[in-house]
C-alpha cells in the first residue's frame, strides 16, 4: 500500500542545491525595507538572465542558478540602481548581498566593487567548495578531479598499499567517521557511485570520471547537509559540469608520463631490480559554445588514457631444495621441521609424530597433483634469500586504457523555464598480471571491462515570483566484466579431478585450482573470476521552493529504482589450503602446529586442510528507494538564521524477479534452529516479489541548524541531524545467491588436525545440488534489518580576514548504530585445547552459517581548521587540518581490508579504533602566478616579459598520520574459528626512533594464550606508517596571436621529492615475516604537458 502512495507523492529528484543561490534584502538609507524592488542578476559568460521581486520584508530570492560570474543589479523608482558586477556563486553556495539604496533617478547607477562571498552566515551545512581554478591547476595524478576531495577539512584519503587496488585511481576518501562506501557522489544531480555493483573499482568508486576539463566545479559536504540529501550517510560529493558560453571555449592537450623521468620503487632499489616500466598517455579536447546566443549552449570533452605500468611484488617461493627434494632442512626453524602424518601414535594432547628424517619428505610420497603443481613455482631471484621468507621478486606490466566521453546541452525555453541534460560514458580495459608468472600467477591477474553510462536532466522554472520548481530525471548503467587470463581449462594438464566447474559445460571451464600453503605465496588461477556485474539505477525527482516571508521553504521527494544482475563463477574450479598441521609434531597443540611443520609440506603429500567448491553465484535484484523532504530556512533576524527540516526515507529491501519457489528448506537435513539455543529467526527468499524479510519503515530523519553572524564577518554555527544510509545489497543478494537451491551452493572442506579425508590426487568430491552435502555454507540474514544510522553533530566559527581570506575553526562528531556486519554464527560458543573449530560447530550439516545483520556502532570525533584564500591577486590557496578518533566494532560488510572477530557472539571486545582512523591530517594547496609580464604588476613588455612572464607555480603538500591493522598470532590454543590474536603483553608500537621497515613493531607484544582459553589481545593494535607527500606544478602560459588563445606547458612531479611512503607491515605474529615492510607507494614521477586553451 506504501508504494503507490510514495510513487504519487515523490517524485523526486536531486534539488536545487546542486547549482547555487542568491538571496538578500533591499533597504533605503534609513534601514527601512524597500517592497516590489526588482533585482536582475546576469551570468557574464552567456548573457542568460533572471529577475526577482523583493516580498513585503524587502527580501528576494534567486534559489537555482548555475555556478558562475555573475552581474547583479537592484532598481527602485525614486531611487539610484546599484550594480554589483563579477559576483563569483560556487556550487551549493547560498550567497547574501544586500542593498541599500539612495535616493535618486533610477536611471542613475552606482557600482559597487564585487568582494567574493566568502562566509556562510545562510546556511549551516559543513563541507567545502574545489573551484575551476584550483582544479585546472593543482598537479593531479591521473587527472581525477575526486582526488581534490581530500581538501576538505574532516575527509582523509582511505586505505593504502595492502588494501586492495580496485578503487585506488578512484580518489577514496573517508569522512565524518563513517565507512567510505557511504559516500554519494552527484554528478550534475545524478548518482555517479557504482558500490551496489560490487564492480572492479571496488565500492567507492565512480560510473563515469569526467576529465577535469569537463567539471566546473564541485562542493563535498561532510556534516549537518539539509533535508534535501539522503540515501547515504556519508560525505556527498555535489559536481557541476561544465557548460557552454555565448563564446566559444575549448582546449586540447597531451599528458605524458614515462619511467626513464621516474625514481624507482624503494623495494625494487633493494632487491636490486631494475626500475619496472611505466608510459602513460593522456589526451583529449573539449569544446563548448552557443548554438543560440543568449539561449542555447552546448559542451562537449573527450579523453583517451593509455597505460602501461609494471608492478613491482615481493613474495615468498619455495627454495629449490624443495621444489627438486622435498628438503626442508634448511628453512626457518619455525617451519624447518617436518614430521609424517602416518606415524600419528597417541590421542588429544598426547597424540604425537615421528620426524622425516633430514626433514626430507621423500618423492615417493610426493602426491601426484601437488607434484605437478609445485613445478609451476619460479626460482627465487632475490640473493642470499632462497630459503628465507621474501624470496622472490617480481615486475609484470599491466596495461589500463580507457575513454572517457561528456557532452551537455543547456537551453532556455524563456526567462522563466530552463532546460538541461548531460550524458557521459566510459569505457574502459584493464589487463592486470598476477603476482607470479603464468600459469602459476598467485591466485590472481585479471582482465577487467567497464562500461559506464550516466545521463542527467532538469527544467527549472519560476512559477511565480516566490515558488520556483526543479524536476530531475536520471539514469546510469555500470556493466562490469572480470575474467581471468586463461584461454582453457588447465585442471586436466597436473591431474586434478572432478571440480565442479569442469563439467558445467557452460564455455567458462578455463583456469586451473588455486592452491594456498600458508607461509608460501599462493598458485594458481583467481577464483571468483569470470564475474560479470550489470548495474541499472534511474531516479526521478522534484522540488519546490516558495519564499514565504521571512521563511524559505523547500518540498520534495526523489524515487530510486535499482536493479543489479550478477553471474560470479567464485569457487567452482575449487580452492584448496594447506596448513602445515598435517606435518607438525603435536597436531593437537597449537604451540606445536606454530613451531613445527611446514605448508609446503602438506601440498607435496597432498594432504587439504581446508577450501572451498561449488557452482556459480548468479540472480537479479530490484531494490526501490523512496525520499521525502521538508526544509525551512528561517530568516528569525538579519543576524541569525534558522535551518530546520525533516526527511523520510524508505530502503525496499530487494526482490528477485528469477529467484525459484524452493528455498534453503531443501538443505535442512536438520532442524534449522538447535534446541537450547536462542532461536536466530533467519528468513530466505520465498518468490520473486518476497525478500523474506520485514522492512525497515521508521526513517524520520530531522535536521537542525543555526547561522548567527556576530558581525559581517564573523559568523558562529552549530547543528545536528540523522542521516540513514543504504543497505548492503550484497549481503541481501548473497542471502538468495548462496542459498536458494539450486541457484547456488558451496562447499566448506572441514578437516580436523589428525588426518584428512580429502587427497588432491582423488580428486575434488562429486558436487551435486540436488541432494544434501556436508558442509554446506549457508548465507542469511534476520527477519527485520534496521538501517543504518548516522547522528551527526558540529559547531564552528568562521571569520572573513583581509585579502579575501576565509578562516573556519570547528568540532564535528557521528555516532554510527547499525552497521552492517557478517558474521559465522555456526562457530562454537566455547574454546578448545586440542579439537579444531570445524568438527564443533552447532548445526554440524553446515560448515559456515554466515548471518547478516545490522548491528555494529562506531563514533567519530574530530577537531578541524582550515584557511583559504579565494583567487584574487595571482594567488589561491586552501589548507586544512584535522585531529580526529573514530572508534567501531569491525569492518562493514564487505570492506576492503581488516579480519574477522575472534568470536561472533562477543563483538563489544571488538571495539577499537578504526580502520579508517588517522588521528592527524594535514593538507595545502597553492596556486601562484608570478607577478610579471604583460597584464601583471612587473616588467609588463621587453625581453623581461617575454622570458618571466606567465609563469605560475603549485603544489600539494600533504601529511597524514598512519592508520590501524591487526594482528594475528601463529599459535591457536583457543580453537573458536575466529581471528586468533593471543594475550596482550606491552604496546606493539615502538618510539619512532627504533622502528625500522625489518622491525617496524615490537613482534612480541603478544604471547600465545593459555590452551582452552580465549586470547585476550584486541583488534587494531598496530599503527602503519604515515604518509608524507608534495606534489609540484610548474607551468607557463604562451599568449597566441588571436585574443583569448594560449598555449600552456606543464611540468609536474608527484612525489616531488622521492619520500618513500610505505605499506603495512606483515602482522602475523610468529610467522618468519612478522614486522616486515615489504611494499610502497609510487616514487617520484615527473609529468609534462602541453596544453591549447582558449
Amino acid at each position: 500500500m506504501l508504494r503507490p502512495l510514495f510513487l504519487l507523492l515523490a517524485l523526486t529528484a536531486s534539488l536545487l542545491a546542486q547549482n547555487a543561490g542568491v538571496q538578500g534584502v533591499v533597504t533605503d538609507s534609513t534601514k527601512a525595507v524597500i517592497i516590489n524592488a526588482t533585482v536582475t542578476i546576469s551570468n557574464l559568460d552567456t548573457g542568460v538572465s533572471f529577475r526577482a521581486t523583493t516580498n513585503e520584508n524587502g527580501a528576494y530570492l534567486f534559489p537555482s542558478i548555475a555556478p558562475g560570474r555573475y552581474k547583479v543589479e537592484c532598481s527602485s523608482a525614486g531611487f539610484a540602481s546599484q550594480q554589483v558586477e563579477g559576483i563569483r556563486l560556487e556550487v551549493n553556495q547560498v550567497a547574501r548581498l544586500d542593498f541599500e539604496l539612495k535616493p535618486g533617478a533610477v536611471t542613475e547607477s552606482i557600482q559597487v566593487s564585487a568582494a567574493a562571498v566568502l562566509i556562510n552566515s545562510e546556511t549551516t551545512e559543513v563541507g567545502q567548495v574545489i573551484d575551476s581554478k584550483r582544479i585546472l591547476e593543482m598537479p593531479l595524478n591521473g587527472r581525477n578531479y575526486l582526488s581534490l576531495a581530500q581538501f576538505t577539512a574532516g575527509a582523509l584519503p582511505g586505505g593504502g598499499p595492502g588494501t586492495g587496488a580496485r578503487s585506488r585511481d578512484e580518489g577514496q576518501f573517508a569522512a565524518v567517521g563513517m565507512q567510505m562506501a557511504q559516500n554519494n557522489v552527484l554528478l550534475d544531480g545524478n548518482d555517479n557511485s557504482s558500490r551496489t555493483s560490487g564492480g572492479p573499482l571496488g565500492f567507492e568508486a565512480q560510473q563515469v570520471k569526467p576529465p577535469v576539463d569537463a567539471v566546473a566545479e564541485f562542493k563535498v559536504v561532510t556534516n549537518n547537509m539539509s533535508a534535501e540529501y539522503g540515501y547515504r550517510a556519508g560525505a556527498k560529493v555535489i559536481v557541476t559540469s561544465k557548460s557552454g558560453t555565448n563564446d566559444f571555449h575549448g582546449s586540447a592537450y597531451e599528458f605524458l608520463r614515462n619511467d626513464a623521468l621516474d625514481g624507482t620503487n624503494f623495494f625494487a632499489n633493494r632487491s636490486g631490480a631494475k626500475k619496472p616500466k611505466y608510459r602513460q598517455n593522456q589526451y583529449g579536447a573539449s569544446l563548448g559554445g552557443p548554438v543560440i546566443k543568449n539561449r542555447t549552449f552546448f559542451f562537449g570533452s573527450w579523453q583517451r588514457t593509455n597505460i602501461r605500468y609494471g608492478q613491482s611484488y615481493i613474495r615468498s617461493v619455495p627454495s629449490r631444495d624443495i621444489i627438486e627434494r622435498g628438503d626442508f632442512s634448511q628453512q626457518p626453524a619455525v617451519r624447518r621441521n617436518v614430521y609424517d602424518p602416518l606415524t600419528l601414535t597417541g590421542t588429544g594432547a598426547a597424540a604425537t609424530r615421528s620426524p622425516f628424517p633430514g626433514n626430507i619428505v621423500p618423492q615417493t610420497r610426493w602426491d601426484p597433483v601437488t607434484a605437478a603443481v609445485i613445478k609451476e613455482y619460479p626460482a627465487s631471484n632475490i640473493a642470499g634469500r632462497d630459503n628465507l621468507a621474501d624470496n622472490y621478486f617480481y615486475s609484470p606490466t599491466d596495461k589500463n586504457d580507457s575513454d572517457q566521453y561528456d557532452f551537455r546541452g543547456d537551453h532556455n525555453l524563456s526567462d522563466k523555464h530552463r532546460l538541461f541534460a548531460r550524458y557521459s560514458l566510459r569505457d574502459q580495459f584493464r589487463d592486470e598480471a598476477g603476482i607470479l608468472p603464468y600459469p602459476a600467477m598467485g591466485g590472481l591477474g585479471q582482465t577487467v571491462r567497464l562500461k559506464g553510462h550516466n545521463l542527467s536532466s532538469a527544467l527549472s522554472s519560476s512559477l511565480t515570483p516566490t515558488i520556483f520548481n526543479e524536476l530531475r530525471y536520471g539514469f546510469s548503467q555500470f556493466d562490469t566484466a572480470f575474467d581471468i587470463p586463461f584461454k582453457e581449462n588447465l585442471n586436466p594438464k597436473y591431474g586434478i579431478k572432478n571440480a565442479p566447474g569442469d563439467k558445467f559445460g557452460d564455455g567458462l571451464d578455463h583456469g586451473w585450482t588455486r592452491f594456498t600453503p600458508s607461509g608460501f605465496v599462493e598458485i594458481g588461477a583467481r577464483s571468483f573470476w569470470p564475474n560479470i556485474n550489470n548495474l541499472d539505477n534511474w531516479m526521478i525527482s522534484d522540488s519546490l521552493l516558495w519564499q514565504k516571508g521571512r521563511h524559505t521553504l523547500k518540498f520534495g521527494g526523489e524515487y530510486r529504482n535499482l536493479g543489479v544482475y550478477r553471474d560470479a563463477s567464485r569457487f567452482r574450479r575449487g580452492q584448496v589450503a594447506f596448513s602445515g598441521q598435517y606435518t607438525a609434531q603435536q597436531p593437537n597443540v597449537g604451540a606445536s602446529r606454530g613451531s613445527s611443520g611446514n605448508g609446503m609440506a602438506d601440498m607435496l603429500l597432498g594432504w587439504v586442510s581446508g577450501g572451498s567448491y561449488g557452482n556459480n553465484q548468479g540472480e537479479d535484484i530490484y531494490a526501490p528507494y523512496y525520499g521525502l523532504f521538508f526544509q525551512d530556512d528561517f530568516k528569525i533576524s538579519p543576524r541569525l538564521t534558522l535551518n530546520f527540516g525533516l526527511r523520510y526515507e524508505t530502503f525496499f529491501l530487494g526482490t528477485f524477479p528469477n529467484v525459484e519457489k524452493q528455498t534453503v528448506s531443501r538443505y535442512l537435513a536438520a532442524p534449522f534452529n538447535v534446541p537450547g539455543l536462542p532461536d536466530e529467526k533467519f528468513v530466505f527468499p520465498a518468490s520473486s516479489g518476497d525478500c523474506g524479510c520485514t522492512n525497515d519503515l521508521n526513517n524520520f530523519a530531522p535536521r537542525l541548524g543555526i547561522a548567527w553572524s556576530l558581525n559581517p564577518k564573523t559568523v558562529i554555527r552549530t547543528g545536528g541531524g540523522f542521516f540513514y544510509g543504504e543497505p548492503n545489497s550484497l549481503s541481501t543478494e548473497g542471502a538468495n545467491f548462496r542459498s536458494g537451491a539450486p541457484k547456488h551452493a558451496e562447499i566448506a572442506i572441514q578437516q580436523n588436525f589428525e588426518t584428512t579425508n580429502f587427497f588432491m590426487k582423488n580428486g575434488f568430491p562429486d558436487f551435486n545440488t540436488s541432494t544434501i552435502q556436508r558442509g554446506v555454507q549457508v548465507y542469511a540474514f534476520p527477519d527485520r534489518r534496521d538501517n543504518l544510522v548516522a547522528y551527526q553533530w558540529f559547531f564552528d566559527i568562521q571569520r572573513t580576514l583581509p585579502f579575501d581570506t576565509l578562516v573556519t575553526l570547528g568540532y564535528a562528531g557521528t555516532k554510527g548504530t547499525n552497521l552492517a556486519v557478517a558474521r559465522n554464527i555456526n562457530l562454537p560458543y566455547t574454546p578448545s585445547a586440542t579439537v579444531a573449530a570445524n568438527q564443533r560447530l552447532i548445526r554440524p550439516q553446515f560448515s559456515n552459517v554466515t548471518w547478516h545483520d545490522n548491528m555494529l556502532h562506531s563514533s567519530y570525533h574530530a577537531l578541524t581548521a582550515k584557511a583559504e584564500k579565494r583567487f584574487s591577486k595571482g594567488l589561491t590557496y586552501l589548507a586544512a587540518f584535522t585531529w580526529s578518533r573514530n572508534m567501531d566494532q569491525g569492518n562493514e560488510d564487505l570492506f576492503d581490508g581488516g579480519q574477522g572477530p575472534q568470536t561472533p557472539y562477543e563483538l563489544s571486545r571488538e571495539r577499537a579504533r578504526s580502520n579508517l582512523d588517522r588521528t592527524l591530517g594535514f593538507i595545502t594547496s597553492v596556486v601562484y602566478e608570478l607577478p610579471f609580464g604583460k597584464g601583471r604588476s612587473y616588467l609588463t613588455s621587453g625581453p623581461g616579459s617575454w622570458i618571466l612572464g606567465g609563469w605560475q607555480v603549485g603544489g600539494i603538500l600533504s601529511l597524514y598520520s598512519g592508520f590501524m591493522i591487526s594482528h594475528t598470532i601463529n599459535v591457536n590454543n583457543e580453537n573458536l574459528g575466529g581471528s586468533v590474536r593471543g594475550d596482550f603483553v606491552r604496546s606493539p608500537n615502538l618510539p619512532t626512533d627504533q622502528r625500522t621497515i625489518d622491525r617496524w613493531f615490537d613482534t612480541t607484544f603478544v604471547v600465545p594464550s593459555a590452551p582452552g582459553v580465549p586470547s585476550n589481545a584486541g583488534r587494531n593494535l598496530i599503527e602503519t606508517p604515515g604518509r608524507k607527500n608534495f606534489d609540484l606544478m610548474v607551468a607557463r602560459n604562451f599568449d597566441m596571436p588571436w585574443e583569448n588563445h594560449q598555449v600552456q606547458f606543464r611540468f609536474e612531479s608527484f612525489n616531488f621529492t622521492n619520500t618513500p611512503n610505505f605499506g603495512r607491515p606483515a602482522t602475523g605474529v610468529g610467522t618468519p615475516t612478522v614486522g616486515r615492510i615489504t611494499s610502497a607507494e609510487d616514487p617520484r614521477r615527473i609529468q609534462f604537458a602541453l596544453k591549447y586553451v582558449f
